[in-house]
């Protein structure tokens, strides 16, 4: 998937831009690698526990299921780190791209704090999967949402007025728009405000996420 994706994407971008700025192109969609195994990543733990017979026990369980859950997501977190990382190294090898260290190393900030947002959503996602076995539909949706208000191939500012509004409620968008500005212009100056944002948004998500799953809890 990593390989395969970077490649697709990256020629395309490059087609269509002829090459220009891509470098923040190409590392935009290997993010999207981690956050993706980050938020459905929640949802895998809750539905296995539910396809497994386990999920009565976890439920009835004294422990605190939103902590459980969380801590259960860890591996796929740190999955998605080490597949956006060969994404990442993949496009600087076969596009010929350059990244300094203090780069690299801000960018890792930026990955760690977008995949924290998105894992937060993830949990809202997993609490959906108490209350329902189908969520294919739902998990495709949002994955298809994602990529579009994302940014991570294009400037958001090509999108209607409405989606680019809808785009602030999500996790991709800040740090997409960091990746870009880091590697295309070395631009660092809204990096603490928008990746406080992007810091605050997952809270939020993580905060609504614990009450959902409570809720589901005190009803089972």
């Amino acid at each position: 998937s990593p390989v395969m994706q970077m490649l697709f994407w990256g020629f395309l971008v490059r087609f269509i831009y002829e090459g220009k700025d891509l470098a923040g192109y190409v590392a935009s969609n290997a993010l999207l690698l981690s956050v993706f195994s980050a938020v459905f990543g929640m949802m895998t733990v809750v539905m296995s526990d539910r396809s497994s017979g386990t999920l009565p026990i976890v439920i009835a369980s004294p422990i605190n299921k939103a902590l459980l859950f969380v801590a259960r997501t860890v591996p796929h977190i740190i999955n998605g780190f080490i597949t956006s990382i060969i994404g990442l190294v993949l496009g600087i090898i076969v596009f010929d791209l350059s990244i300094t260290f203090t780069q690299f190393g801000i960018l890792m900030c930026i990955w760690l704090v977008s995949v924290f947002a998105a894992c937060s959503l993830g949990l809202i996602l997993g609490s959906a999967s108490l209350w329902t076995p189908s969520m294919h539909m739902l998990s495709n949706f949002l994955s298809s949402l994602l990529l579009l208000l994302s940014g991570a191939s294009y400037s958001l500012s090509i999108l209607p007025s409405y989606l680019q509004s809808l785009a602030q409620a999500f996790p991709l968008m800040r740090g997409v728009e960091l990746t870009k500005q880091l590697l295309n212009e070395n631009n660092t100056s809204q990096l603490f405000p928008l990746l406080s944002q992007e810091f605050l948004l997952g809270c939020l998500y993580l905060i609504i996420g614990f009450i959902v799953i409570r809720f589901a809890e005190r009803l089972a």
